[in-house]
């Protein structure tokens, strides 16, 4: 589309505002659940069936089951009612392993990580409450009054103080967050190698005039290549990388990530949209990062010398009346000779050797530069 600016596609209509606003609530309502409420539900959310059941509470859960059926046999219990019970004591033993099994795998992560020094300062402090927790024994598996698998007792945020573990859903056992490795070592490679070929030359170039220079090229003109890189990198570390990211390398306060990290849905003002703010934050200091570390790589292209080389030579000539030949390589570069020496003629170019140019606008005058300062220009 000929007039087609990206820009323009943030300024809305009233019937797009509408859909925005809802398409936002709906995902806010599935995805954006802070930890808080992650881990003080009001009530369970089950997840699927599960195979691996804990002995002791299996047994309370069968006896529940054998009492339930009694009652329903004398009576006491209509089918209803029996049904919805019997579901719930059923779910509860499907759920039970699986807390087990996800409590004992967290946990032994979370010690090593502690152990090794590795946890990341982006980790979620209300995540890393139950963690403990867990492994202090003040959150419990057990059994509420219906019969429904919790996981209950108490955490401590060491900036907010002790708060209330209520955790029904088995896949709301937090899990820790390690820290990444350095960024230079992930962005050092990108800034090295923008603008250059698989040699590490400078990519060929041509500007307004015909002239050939090799040329890796501002910063500016290499924007899609960093975006698309660090969407791409941004992806492959995850929730996790990018709030160990933020913290341990942009050493943003905790309680900072956790805010960007639950601003979700977000637009950065140059109209990328993020599946939260933090990773748009991320993505910020990834560009800045690599934009200083960019190193522009420019040299003139030998036959550009040549052609230049021969045009000094013949304005020399004619100055002096002599024959374009006869100027010295001294002269062309605009030195004084100390020493007289024989005339020497100009080199003939090279073989042209076939390279695919890139057309660029550039300052150099048609003809009207020397050998020296296009030397010094593009080295």
């Amino acid at each position: 589309m000929k007039d087609y600016n990206p820009k323009n596609t943030l300024k809305l209509n009233p019937e797009q505002e509408a859909i925005k606003a809802f398409r936002q609530e709906e995902y806010q309502r599935k995805y954006a659940i802070r930890s808080e409420d992650k881990v003080n539900q009001e009530g369970p959310s089950p997840k699927g069936q599960f195979d691996i059941q804990l002995q002791a509470l299996a047994r309370e859960l069968v006896e529940k089951a054998s009492n339930l059926t009694n009652d329903k046999a004398r009576g006491k219990v209509d089918n209803y009612d029996y049904s919805a019970r019997m579901a719930i004591i059923e779910r509860s033993v499907n759920e039970l392993g699986a807390f087990a099994n996800a409590v004992e795998r967290e946990t032994a992560n979370y010690n090593k990580n502690l152990q090794e020094g590795t946890l990341s300062y982006g980790m979620d402090q209300y995540d890393e409450g139950v963690l403990q927790g867990l492994d202090q024994g003040t959150i419990t598996l057990g059994l509420d009054k219906d019969g429904r698998a919790v996981l209950n007792g108490k955490g401590m945020n060491p900036l907010e103080g002790e708060f209330d573990v209520n955790i029904y859903d088995v896949n709301n056992i937090p899990t820790p967050v390690p820290k990444i490795k350095p960024i230079n070592l992930m962005l050092d490679p990108v800034a090295k190698e923008l603008g250059v070929d698989e040699n590490g030359v400078p990519l060929l170039k041509v500007d307004k005039y015909g002239n050939k220079m090799y040329d890796s090229g501002p910063y500016e003109d290499h924007h899609l290549e960093v975006l698309d890189f660090s969407q791409k990198a941004l992806e492959g570390m995850g929730i996790n990388g990018i709030r160990s990211y933020l913290a341990d390398h942009m050493q943003m306060p905790q309680s900072q990530v956790k805010m960007l990290m639950e601003d979700q849905s977000y637009t950065d003002p140059n109209g990328i949209e993020w599946d939260n703010r933090g990773t748009a934050e991320a993505f910020g200091s990834m560009n800045e990062y690599i934009g200083n570390k960019y190193n522009r790589l420019q040299k003139p292209h030998p036959e550009t010398v040549t052609k230049l080389a021969k045009h000094s030579a013949q304005k020399i000539a004619q100055e002096k009346g002599i024959r374009p030949e006869d100027v010295s390589p001294m002269e062309i570069l605009g030195m004084e000779e100390t020493v007289s020496t024989p005339p020497t003629t100009m080199p003939s170019a090279e073989a042209p050797v076939v390279e695919e140019a890139v057309a660029v606008e550039e300052t150099t005058p048609e003809g009207g530069i020397s050998v020296d300062e296009l030397i010094k220009k593009y080295s």
